[in-house]
């Protein structure tokens, strides 16, 4: 029988804070049970199995991400919305590092969950996107761009990669930015030309 006030959102909830206290790599059923103070055979009577716990998990993520995408953005359009975007992306994955690990680790799986969980992240990215006057194909380039700069500097920045000079990460970090909008604005340039 299940325990009372045990539910699929709850193990998601604990799964979650488990990340984030001891990293994907020891995430476990059985640390996630005992975490939750039951036995590990009672998560089955919420969850069928590791992958649809998994994708549940990475959905979870992807809405935080897309939420926090959507509050930087709010109310900003143009340049200001690309760069809070990058921003808050940034922040993200700082504060939440093993979230972030988990949901880029998913990417490459295929089921429907995994898509969902980025389509979330992604949709404020095309929001932003859209703000520039280029076409639909050419933002799916941007995003692809877009995303790949910002996921090369977190994971290079985590891992230590640009301590070795004497620059602020920051100001790195916003060059890249400005140099994807100044590719923006020429695309959008070479539109009117045409």
């Amino acid at each position: 029988m299940p325990r009372k006030g045990l539910s699929k959102e709850t193990i998601i909830d604990a799964a979650i804070e488990l990340i984030e206290e001891q990293g994907n790599h020891a995430f476990s059923l059985n640390e996630l049970a005992r975490k939750l103070e039951i036995k590990p055979a009672s998560l089955y009577n919420h969850i069928e199995n590791m992958e649809e716990l998994t994708g549940a998990i990475g959905y979870r993520i992807g809405g935080m991400i897309k939420q926090t995408e959507l509050d930087a953005i709010a109310g900003k359009s143009g340049d200001a919305a690309l760069f809070a975007l990058c921003d808050a992306y940034r922040t993200f994955a700082q504060e939440h590092i093993d979230l972030y690990k988990v949901i880029m680790g998913m990417q490459k799986d295929k089921n429907a969950c995994t898509e969902a969980a980025c389509g979330e992240m992604i949709n404020p990215i095309m929001q932003v996107l859209s703000n520039y006057k280029i076409t639909a194909s050419e933002k799916m380039h941007w995003q692809r761009i877009l995303r790949a700069m910002m996921h090369g500097f977190i994971t290079h920045e985590c891992a230590g990669g640009f301590r070795h000079f004497p620059v602020a990460y920051n100001e790195t970090y916003h060059m890249a930015i400005e140099t994807i909008s100044l590719g923006l604005h020429t695309a959008e340039k070479e539109h009117r030309n045409e």
